[in-house]
């Protein structure tokens, strides 16, 4: 099984990096931005940022982590 690598800067990585991230993978939006889990890359790119919780984190990643599934799917 493939370990998890340190968080990566999202906008950085390439088309094909991103294509082979792990489901899960802690990302950042920039130096300086927020931290998010990745859910899937395909016709768009999903990640989960942390301050879109606002306190529902359960049901805010379940809906991220489903929306990915759906992309990837494509």
């Amino acid at each position: 099984m493939a370990r998890y690598l340190p968080t990566i800067d999202i906008w950085e990585i390439t088309e094909d990096g991103r294509a082979s991230l792990q489901i899960g993978q802690w990302v950042k939006a920039g130096p300086d931005g927020p931290k998010g889990r990745f859910y899937g890359h395909g016709s768009s790119t999903v990640v989960a940022f942390l301050p879109n919780a606002r306190g529902r984190y359960r049901s805010y990643m379940a809906t991220i982590r489903d929306y990915g599934r759906t992309v990837r799917s494509r």
